[in-house]
């Protein structure tokens, strides 16, 4: 306004590569920027916990796409939903909101970034085994769904088949 540059106090993004996933949102062309992906932006939280909140935007977001198309999934749509809308913004917002949280601990003696990072793993992890159940029930299905048409077309033994009605 008055000629002074503003500071741009948001860190640079980091290198995306296999120990970085690149955010969900960064996928699509000219994608809206996702709050998962605004959080990891937070420059006072820890590389680590930055990565892991990247990582949950990423995983949260496909999960879902996933997810749309099994009917049967709602409770597991809701726990990502949950995950990915409110857990991980509560525990990266209070971490974010303690004075000096890089240093501080708690009366346990683990230190509140530890604290964060274990949290955010909890939480991909979580997603991870609604991935493995999704993944589980996909191949469950076409089991059933392999059994049914070799059943019922293919060639096999036609001894424990009715005979046509006439």
């Amino acid at each position: 306004m008055f000629g002074r540059k503003q500071r741009d106090l948001m860190p640079a993004p980091p290198e995306y590569g296999p120990s970085v996933p690149k955010p969900f949102s960064e996928l699509l062309p000219q994608g809206q920027e996702s709050a998962l992906g605004r959080l990891a932006r937070t420059a006072r939280i820890p590389d680590d916990a930055r990565a892991l909140v990247r990582a949950l935007d990423t995983e949260t977001t496909l999960t879902l796409q996933f997810l749309a198309h099994d009917s049967a999934a709602v409770r597991d749509v809701y726990e990502v939903e949950q995950i990915r809308d409110e857990h991980t913004l509560a525990v990266v917002e209070s971490y974010v909101s303690v004075p000096g949280a890089e240093k501080a601990a708690l009366p346990d003696g683990r230190s509140l970034a530890a604290v964060l990072v274990a949290n955010l793993t909890t939480l991909l992890e979580a997603t991870r085994e609604v991935q493995r159940r999704t993944a589980e029930r996909g191949e469950q299905q076409m089991q059933v769904n392999d059994m049914f048409l070799r059943d019922k077309f293919g060639s096999g033994d036609d001894s424990l088949r009715l005979p046509p009605t006439d």
